[in-house]
């Protein structure tokens, strides 16, 4: 359970602590092929970066659709437990030695969510790759599979997998 507390958490802190709206500048983006559906999230991009108690925490979000929020997405890194500063690099569900990481997927309703980057030994891993990252944005790919939420600590069996995803965000 305690797993599944920490993105609730941060999503507060983020949404408490951001003041920017997001960009709907179609030179930002987040795209990826979703079981194969090539979308695209790029309404309401948005980069946070904050610190709080001593864990800072990067953000990359975007929807489908300016008009509504449903077709969200989410991606997280964390520098816990290393303290760590985030950098340009490979982050994966897989190695959680310095930091932690995850996304959320909220296809139709805020009610049905997927969730990435919680598993300890999954066969197609999330992964989140920063290729570049300033002062004025961060740019990168992401891939792999997000778990149905079920409310537990243990992820339903219903998935999505995401390949191709690629983010170019503005803070």
């Amino acid at each position: 359970m305690k797993l599944f507390l920490i993105p609730l958490i941060c999503i507060a802190a983020l949404v408490v602590s951001c003041h920017k709206s997001g960009s709907d500048n179609p030179s930002y983006y987040i795209r990826a092929s979703v079981d194969g559906t090539a979308m695209s999230f790029s309404a309401k991009t948005l980069a946070g970066k904050f610190t709080n108690a001593g864990t800072t925490t990067l953000s990359i979000t975007g929807a489908v659709s300016s008009s509504k929020n449903l077709g969200t997405i989410q991606l997280y890194i964390l520098n816990v437990p290393g303290g760590k500063p985030i950098v340009a690099g490979t982050y994966s569900e897989t190695d959680r030695t310095d930091f932690s990481m995850w996304g959320l997927y909220y296809p139709d309703s805020t009610n049905h969510v997927y969730q990435g980057g919680q598993l300890n030994n999954p066969a197609n891993p999330f992964k989140i790759t920063i290729t570049s990252i300033d002062n004025t944005a961060v740019k990168g790919s992401f891939s792999g599979d997000y778990y149905f939420n079920t409310g537990t600590t243990i992820p339903g069996p219903e998935k999505k997998t995401f390949t191709n995803g690629e983010f170019y965000v503005k803070f």
